[in-house]
């Protein structure tokens, strides 16, 4: 091996390095703003990393504040429902000794011949149930079996009042939890407005603000130097367009190290120049191609989608980039052959075009770059 060769092979890889790194860097950060586009389209894939962190310091500082009142609001909401879980237990237990004793003074009544109206019988109180049991106490002709019975059913009342009134005060204790519950969710209420307000100014569908949150963080911590997260500040426009031209310069590469390994006639440092702005030349003319191409048939089809550049998938766009860099020899000639079909349709051209003459392009190790 020649020391020219080598220096040529140390070019190259010098060039496949820079042009790899780059494109992880313009590639994450387009990949970011794509995935962020999906969950917040009203974003349009673009975050400001310092309002963010700004943002961030401010929900801590009103969640720091209002800590406080908000586990005095858990601690009540808590106390709440173990009030209302005690109440529903004691409820229960009410109906059911409710329903025993009314029994009791139904098989007492009926056994004594006493009629009892309707409005007595209906209500069911633990005051209107001992007037009863009294009542029936009065009665000179009980047996001495109904008047344990009735005795027995004078406790089960007084013990029934005893959880009325417990449920009573259970009414009460709730109705001041309430109270102090309002209080305490209008302060919460209040810090939650204003960490909202924050969020929104970032994240317009503040709803997703966490998700884009998790997403940022985790690419500033990724990037080198914070290159990542400063390219994902940049419009998707322009950063899909350099990695586009990113692409095409990987497709030279991979064009060219085949050719280095295999090809008889040596590569050159002027062909890896040539070849590099020719890949990047070719991938953006067969992008910009592709993009007009897709907007046409939309206004052909009379189906208006709105397509930016937030929506344009960062893998599709590199696979444009890198299958017109290698091919950009037939990826210029295609372009050529459509450009003069678009200007000579309708007619014959005013005059003939000179006949073309098919010369073979030096072909790399992947593909036969012949012209078509």
């Amino acid at each position: 091996m020649t020391f020219y060769k080598f220096a040529v092979g140390v070019v190259l890889a010098v060039a496949m390095v820079t042009v790899l790194v780059l494109s992880a860097l313009v590639f994450s950060s387009r990949d970011f703003q794509f995935g962020v586009a999906q969950i917040s389209p009203s974003t349009n894939g673009l975050i400001s990393f310092s309002r963010l962190a700004d943002a961030e310091t401010q929900i801590a500082a009103l969640e720091s504040g209002s800590s406080e009142p908000r586990g005095q609001l858990l601690e009540v909401e808590q106390q709440i429902a173990a009030i209302d879980a005690a109440a529903q237990a004691a409820e229960a237990d009410a109906n059911e000794a409710r329903a025993e004793i009314v029994g009791g003074i139904a098989g007492v009544e009926e056994r004594a011949s006493v009629a009892t109206a309707g409005s007595s019988a209906a209500d069911m109180s633990a005051q209107a149930l001992s007037q009863r049991i009294n009542s029936l106490a009065a009665l000179p002709s009980l047996s001495a079996t109904d008047q344990q019975n009735v005795a027995a059913l004078r406790a089960q009342v007084s013990q029934l009042a005893q959880t009325e009134e417990t449920l009573d005060q259970s009414g009460a204790d709730r109705a001041s939890l309430q109270a102090r519950q309002r209080a305490l969710s209008g302060q919460v209420a209040e810090s939650n407005s204003r960490i909202f307000a924050l969020q929104q100014s970032v994240v317009p569908d503040y709803e997703h603000y966490g998700r884009v949150r998790s997403e940022a963080q985790s690419l500033a911590a990724m990037s080198p130097l914070g290159v990542s997260a400063y390219l994902a500040q940049g419009h998707p426009a322009l950063l899909s367009t350099i990695l586009v031209l990113l692409m095409g310069a990987l497709g030279a590469l991979l064009y060219l190290f085949p050719a280095y390994l295999n090809r008889a006639v040596p590569v050159t440092m002027a062909e890896i120049v040539v070849r590099l702005i020719f890949g990047m030349c070719a991938a953006l003319a067969f992008y910009v191609l592709a993009n007009a191409a897709i907007a046409g048939f939309s206004i052909a089809s009379s189906v208006q989608q709105a397509t930016t550049s937030a929506t344009l998938n960062p893998f599709t766009v590199s696979l444009v980039g890198i299958v017109a860099g290698v091919l950009s020899e037939d990826i210029a000639k295609w372009i050529q052959d459509r450009g003069r079909g678009i200007f000579q349709q309708g007619g014959v051209a005013a005059s003939a075009p000179p006949p073309v003459v098919h010369e073979p392009a030096p072909g790399g190790g992947l593909v036969n770059n012949e012209a078509l």
